[in-house]
């Protein structure tokens, strides 16, 4: 077991999740390809360029203006991960890169693509936070970091306060998952549902890591995963909950405003990220305004859905370690302002809770939102972040998993045998990936 509990997949057992990778381990400088501009810095981020990341950049070279960085935003889908693992593998001039979701960073990480950074953070007093293993902010394994959150995303449940109202359910504060299971089924009516998806049942309940048991063996046999796939197919087939075959159709994880905003559904549970559809009246235009509540409980258990996230990584082949560094520190240590309008709450940096909170929900926000809520939600409430750091196998599990999401939502298979079949499928790739 590594410290903190984690144990990190070997490289080899990566080569087939992303292609053989030249000299994973390749000292900086040593990759082939075109010469490299040693003053021009090469970063590729998911954020479009105009919600923050330019800002950032621009200041970054007015304390710098002898480097110059471009940077490239790659969509954060499957097509767009694809591109940067390419681009990372076939030496392509990347000196930062941001990587967005557990997935794609154990693969990044395993597969030798980001440095190890730990020493440098170790030498920088203000980053002290990210050496905290009891509640990790960084992908530590030993001495090793190779990765640093530079933001909490915290989950909460918007409201089209519309629909609300006319179910007649009172805006929570604080609500169980009872509650919760009200007030959706007072939003199933006249053709509409409640929501898309439930939050994350187990992960309520377990916290951090919880697909793992204390021994580092498969925990889906936890009666909290099979709760949730079997409360969700109840609700499919009672209409309560978005139809999984069009949800697929129409690839809701990733444009779930679409179906919000076009009322489909009156609650959603989402990231402050999110909120800028909602002000988006040329493109997303609509006449409710939305407030928030937060994630619900369960038994007593809190946990929020969200997590540490949009890591900032290092490219482990780049010949320019040393601005690659100053730049990611530039945009932890005073990035966070800029990227609010992106809706990211930067964990670092003298921001204050009016400030996230006007830069997060926009220019003119009581016309659009329940400001209170958001302000109660987001700040006093304190929701409990979590990073997952136990990644044995973690790509193949979450591949797994889904698979038999689908097929159970689809009710094609049983709650029952999908939690079955995930279990088995988990154990299977931890025990192959622990004699590797």
């Amino acid at each position: 077991m590594h410290p903190a509990g984690r144990r990190l997949p070997s490289r080899r057992q990566f080569a087939g999740a992303l292609g053989a990778v030249a000299g994973t381990a390749a000292v900086a400088g040593c990759s082939s390809g075109p010469a490299k501009d040693m003053n021009t810095l090469q970063v590729w981020g998911g954020i479009p360029a105009e919600n923050g990341p330019q800002q950032v950049i621009d200041r970054f070279q007015e304390e710098h203006p002898d480097i110059t960085v471009e940077y490239t935003r790659y969509i954060n889908d499957d097509r767009g991960n694809v591109k940067l693992n390419t681009a990372l593998q076939g030496g392509v001039d990347i000196d930062v890169f941001f990587t967005y979701g557990v997935p794609n960073l154990t693969m990044r990480v395993s597969s030798g693509l980001a440095a190890d950074v730990g020493d440098l953070v170790r030498s920088t007093p203000e980053l002290e936070m990210f050496l905290d293993t009891d509640d990790p902010k960084a992908l530590i394994d030993g001495d090793e970091i190779t990765a640093l959150a530079t933001t909490r995303i915290p989950q909460m449940v918007l409201f089209n306060d519309e629909l609300r109202e006319r179910a007649g359910i009172d805006l929570p504060q604080q609500w169980t998952f009872e509650e919760y299971l009200e007030a959706i089924r007072a939003l199933a009516a006249d053709g509409k549902y409640g929501t898309y998806v439930l939050p994350d049942l187990a992960r309520i309940e377990l916290g951090p890591n919880y697909r793992f048991t204390a021994d580092g063996d498969s925990n889906f046999s936890h009666p909290a995963f099979l709760r949730h796939f079997d409360l969700a197919a109840e609700l499919i087939r009672e209409g309560v909950l978005y139809p999984w075959s069009q949800a697929l159709a129409r690839q809701l994880e990733a444009y779930q405003q679409n179906n919000f905003i076009a009322e489909d559904f009156g609650l959603w549970t989402t990231a402050p990220y999110s909120l800028r559809f909602l002000t988006d009246q040329e493109e997303y235009p609509h006449d409710f305004t939305v407030s928030a509540a937060p994630v619900p409980t369960l038994d007593g258990a809190d946990w929020n859905t969200g997590e540490y996230g949009a890591f900032v990584q290092i490219n482990s082949k780049s010949p320019k370690q040393e601005i690659a560094w100053e730049f990611s520190k530039f945009w932890l240590l005073h990035g966070g302002q800029d990227l609010i309008r992106a809706g990211y709450i930067s964990l670092l940096g003298d921001i204050d809770d009016d400030q996230l909170l006007e830069g997060i929900l926009g220019e003119d926000a009581e016309q659009f939102f329940d400001v209170d809520s958001f302000r109660r939600t987001l700040f006093e409430d304190q929701p409990r972040m979590h990073l997952d750091t136990e990644l044995t196998a973690y790509t193949e599990i979450t591949q797994k998993y889904e698979q038999q999401r689908d097929v159970c939502w689809l009710l094609e298979r049983s709650p029952t045998k999908a939690i079955e079949t995930v279990d088995k499928n988990a154990q299977a790739l931890i025990d192959r990936f622990e004699e590797d």
